[in-house]
Order: structure tokens, then C-alpha cells, then sequence
């Protein structure tokens, strides 16, 4: 077991050439033996049993350095045949009903309880994570929908923005949304060394600032101050603002807040409807609104890490953020057209 008939290139090469980490690694162990290291050195660096080195030494004198893969058929042997992984595969891919008839996803207790129930086989939770990440699946973080949804108005109102564009190709089309700035920072979770105690300072007001944004099918998103209160002056006074700064007809896409459905806001559309058209988000769809996601972004990047001395500074630091961030989410994937 010299592995005389090799060259030192020999094995290089045959590294080089292999896509298997076990190979690779019984390769190189047989380099630093071809380069006189002794079995039980090489073993001791690669934690192995010394036998184990002189095995692979024998493997490759008999079979090639080509046949230092691990052999197949080896390692423990899985309970679940092929139909039932394929069986169980299926069950992962669709959500569980509940009892309201709605649904929810997969927990690992119920892939155990599923197979245990179905198959007659129990496995731990660690092993029967490893069994669904085999399978092609991933932990992903639930998106919460309002069970008030309505699929099919959703549908319709996908349609209705579709038909809507082909109908107004002057129009610049926006979505609006309105939404609060708190000066106390209001997430409590951040990145830190284990077993140390973070602190996030406050100053235990609750003082907020109303803002109104609106974003465009352009990638352009405008902000303007609410006042005190958000209601339906606030929100025209915003809206005439916007106007200015644009200077085009728009089709606007809000949501179904009072004060945007309100008598004087109907009178407004009503008089103003020459550069302005109205339509409504169906309701509990915030995910169809690409404004939210400016908010989101904002809070994540900017008011949810730390807390401001008062309201004006809490404003100050929100336009500088507005002014230098460019938002790039485009709108034609929230509204599908």
C-alpha cells in the first residue's frame, strides 16, 4: 500500500476532476500519504481510524482513484419508502383546513403526527425536520391575510385596474396610503452577543406624526404632513399638494379609510373628475398596495431602531430618509398588470 503507481500529479489531478466532498477528502489524505506522511498521521489530522486510511489506500490501488466516492447503499437505511415520501411530499404541499373554514400550513408536529397516523412510523422532531428540508421545503414566515378577503372581488378589482389602463393611457396612475411615525421606537429585538443585555433607550412619549404618501407607477413616492389629525381635509389638502407637484391627470388607488369615502370627498372627485379618477382597493388588501411597503421599508431602515427627541426631529430625519431613498418595487407587481 504505497500507492507507488500514482504520482503526486496523478492525485492532484484526480481532485481537481472530483465534485464529491468524501472524495476529495480521501484524496487528499492519499496526497499526504503519497507525499510521506504516515497512515497514522494522515489519520489523526483527518479524525479517522487508522484502518480507515489504509482501506482507502487499498481502495485506490484496486478500483482507481476514480472509486473513492462513498459506495451507495450505505448509511442508514430510511423507514418511509419512495411512494410514501412522495405521498408525504404531497401532504406538505397543500395547507391543513381548520375547523373555520379557513386553512394554515405545516408545523413539524403535524408531518410527524401525519406519518405516524398514516404510515405507522415515529420520528423525532430533528429528524423529521431533516426529512422535509430533503424533501424541498424551508421554514418561510407566514404573510398574514384578513379573513374579511374576498378572492373574488380581488379578482375583479385585477380587472377592473387592467381594463382601466388600456382606457387612460394619459393618466398617471397612483396608490395612496396614509400611516403613523411614533417618536419612541416601538421594536424591541436586535442583533446582539448571546447572553448580553441589550438596551433600547425611550422616553415614554406617545407623541406621533400623521404622514400621507403617495406612490407612483413611476417608482416616485411623495410625502406630506397630515397635521394633527388624519381626516378628509388633511387628506384632500395632501391631495391638492401632490397635484402641484405633478402637474398631470392621475388615476388614484386608495383604500377604504371614512375620510376617502366621505360626502365632501365624493363632491371633491366629483368636481375635480376632468384630472382625477377614483378607484378603491377592495377590502382587507393592504398587500395590494405598494405604498405600504414604503412604510415598511421606512420603519425597518429608520423608526424602529431608534427613538427621537420630539415630533420635529422625529419629521426631519423622516424627509432626509425620503429625500436621499430610492424605492424600486414596482407597482405592476402588486396590481398585476
Amino acid at each position: 500500500m504505497s500507492l507507488e503507481m500514482f504520482t503526486t500529479f496523478d492525485i492532484a489531478m484526480a481532485i481537481c476532476r472530483s465534485c464529491d466532498k468524501n472524495e476529495q477528502l480521501r484524496l487528499q489524505a492519499l496526497l499526504l500519504v503519497k507525499n510521506g506522511l504516515s497512515p497514522a498521521k494522515v489519520a489523526e489530522d483527518f479524525s479517522v481510524h487508522r484502518s480507515t486510511v489504509n482501506r482507502w489506500i487499498k481502495r485506490a490501488e484496486e478500483e482507481g482513484l476514480s472509486n473513492l466516492k462513498c459506495k451507495s447503499g450505505r448509511g442508514v437505511k430510511s423507514f418511509l419508502t419512495a411512494g410514501q415520501f412522495c405521498e408525504l411530499k404531497t401532504a406538505l404541499s397543500n395547507p391543513i383546513p381548520t375547523d373555520d373554514g379557513y386553512s394554515r400550513g405545516w408545523q413539524t408536529k403535524d408531518a410527524i403526527q401525519f406519518v405516524r397516523e398514516k404510515f405507522g412510523i415515529s420520528y423525532s422532531e430533528s429528524r423529521m425536520r431533516q426529512i422535509i428540508k430533503n424533501l424541498g421545503f424551508s421554514k418561510i414566515i407566514c404573510r398574514p391575510r384578513s379573513k374579511r378577503r374576498n378572492e373574488v372581488l380581488t379578482n375583479e378589482f385585477i380587472a377592473e385596474i387592467k381594463k382601466k389602463r388600456l382606457l387612460n393611457p394619459n393618466h398617471l396612475f397612483v396608490t395612496h396610503d396614509e400611516s403613523s411615525f411614533c417618536v419612541d421606537s416601538n421594536r424591541s429585538k436586535c442583533w446582539a452577543i448571546k447572553g448580553s443585555k441589550p438596551i433600547k433607550f425611550t422616553g415614554g412619549s406617545k407623541a406621533k406624526i400623521d404622514i400621507g404618501g403617495f406612490y407612483t407607477e413611476n417608482q416616485d413616492f411623495y410625502w406630506y404632513d397630515l397635521g394633527i389629525k388624519k381626516n378628509t381635509d388633511s387628506y384632500l389638502k395632501s391631495l391638492l399638494d401632490f397635484k402641484r407637484d405633478v402637474g398631470k391627470k392621475m388615476f388614484l388607488i386608495l383604500d377604504r379609510a371614512t375620510w376617502h369615502r366621505s360626502t365632501k370627498a365624493k363632491e371633491f372627485y366629483q368636481n375635480n373628475k376632468h384630472w382625477l379618477q377614483i378607484l378603491f382597493f377592495p377590502p382587507a388588501t393592504p398587500d395590494r398596495n405598494p405604498t405600504e411597503y414604503c412604510w415598511k421599508t421606512t420603519r425597518e431602515d429608520l423608526t424602529s431602531i431608534k427613538s427621537f427627541k420630539n415630533t420635529k426631529v422625529l419629521k426631519e430625519e423622516l424627509d432626509e430618509f425620503w429625500e436621499k431613498h430610492t424605492f424600486t418595487h414596482k407597482m405592476s407587481h402588486y396590481l398585476k398588470w
